[in-house]
């Protein structure tokens, strides 16, 4: 009778452990946001410091513009000395007339870096996209690689259960149950490397996002994967005239155009008007205005405008250098990620045969065990096969999916969805 108490008593305790997890592990769960891709990417264009900076070169920009056209205002000073013995006070106005092109190609090339700024935005903004994709399924690859190590480590264990029973039976020699705990020792240590893998996926995601504190999301997890047809010759024909890279780079080749036009009219010389109201110093014993023309003629600087000449045209070389290699680089780049969506498309028939068969296997298994003709043992071989190669099929569409959005960047159409 004192007997049946304790056991009573002890299964109580049991479950209420069971009950106070389990509500726990909800309480938990209901603390975690679900997070879709679209909304991943949304959030990281919303925050990622990358904007921001982005955002700042073209406000830097604009300043240069307005800061080039400057020149086409006057410059209005005053000036009062005290005393006035030998000195002028008065007001002054310079104003710029002609300086034969200087000034113009001075704003058309602050225009131009400008518009290059702008491009560098999108091509940060789809950088990010691209970022945040690769590390959204990244996160996915290492929960079912963790998965997998945990269901690999209950096989072990069970197997190390197993042989101690073997040798306490005489059945096997103490060197298989030694054997049997290495085995256990590596699968603990790939579980914990796993989780360490898992760990840092997720502050990847976190930092693709621009977010900071802890992880607290749950992400999607789906077998959709997009269809991709494409036609080499015209996705890179399509690229090199869509990519925001190339816009930007001939963005800055105009601009270093105007840069050595304007470089090269510093030979020239620089009409300005000058108008003052003098109202004491020397030359000026009475108030008065005085108005007048210059020209100011630039006869010999070191040779210092030979130089910027020769640096203006050597930066335009280089700019024009750079756009015939992007171009070079973009078809590489195109052919490369067309040859992986097609090896990422057939690893996944690879991949889905073998998850089908583990998945009979697994089947066959449980039926087997409930049928207690099957050991716990060959359950948990059967569990951890499973979860191996699901995790192997889900790595393989992921790596299909991150290989269509790099594609889709590469070629310069990005889905709306990601827009």
């Amino acid at each position: 009778m004192e007997r049946n108490v304790g056991t009573g008593f002890i299964k109580y305790i049991v479950v209420s452990i069971i009950v106070i997890a389990v509500s726990a592990g909800t309480a938990l769960s209901q603390d975690l946001s679900v997070l879709s891709l679209e909304e991943a990417v949304a959030t990281a264009l919303e925050n990622n410091p990358g904007i921001t900076i982005s955002d700042a070169d073209i406000e830097i920009s604009k300043a240069q513009v307005r800061n080039s056209k400057s020149a086409y205002y006057p410059d209005i000073s005053t000036r009062l000395v005290v005393p006035f013995i030998g000195r002028e006070s008065g007001f002054f106005l310079d104003q710029r007339i002609w300086d034969f092109g200087r000034t113009s190609n001075h704003v058309k090339a602050s225009k131009a870096q400008l518009k290059s700024s702008r491009y560098e935005k999108l091509k940060t903004r789809e950088d990010v996209i691209l970022n945040t994709i690769e590390s959204y399924y990244n996160v996915l690859a290492h929960q079912h690689r963790t998965d997998a190590a945990r269901k690999r480590t209950i096989e072990f264990e069970k197997r190390l259960q197993q042989a101690e029973g073997f040798f306490r039976a005489g059945r096997v020699a103490q060197i298989d149950v030694t054997k049997a705990e290495v085995n256990l020792g590596n699968a603990r240590l790939d579980l914990v490397a796993a989780e360490n893998e898992y760990e840092a996926a997720k502050v990847g995601l976190l930092n693709a996002m621009g977010l900071e504190g802890d992880y607290n999301f749950t992400l999607v997890d789906t077998l959709e994967r997009p269809k991709m047809d494409i036609n080499l010759e015209e996705s890179i024909d399509h690229a090199v005239e869509a990519r925001p890279e190339i816009k930007s780079m001939k963005a800055q080749e105009a601009a270093m155009r105007a840069n050595l036009a304007a470089t090269k009219k510093e030979f020239y010389p620089l009409i300005f008007g000058r108008t003052a109201y003098r109202f004491k110093g020397e030359g000026a014993e009475t108030p008065g205005f005085i108005a007048g023309i210059g020209l100011q003629f630039p006869i010999f600087e070191g040779f210092s405008r030979f130089a910027d000449v020769q640096d203006a045209r050597a930066r335009l070389t280089r700019t024009q250098a750079q756009i015939a290699q992007a171009k070079a680089d973009i078809a590489s780049e195109i052919k490369q990620l067309r040859l992986d969506l097609g090896f990422a498309e057939k690893n996944i028939a690879v991949t889905e045969q073998t998850k089908k068969s583990a998945e009979q296997s697994l089947l066959l298994a449980r039926e087997r065990y409930r049928l207690e003709r099957a050991s716990e043992v060959e359950l948990a071989e059967a569990e951890s096969l499973f979860a191996s190669t699901n995790a192997t099929y889900m790595q393989a569409i992921y790596n299909y999916n991150i290989a269509a959005a790099r594609l889709e960047r590469a070629i310069g159409e990005y889905d709306e969805s990601y827009k």
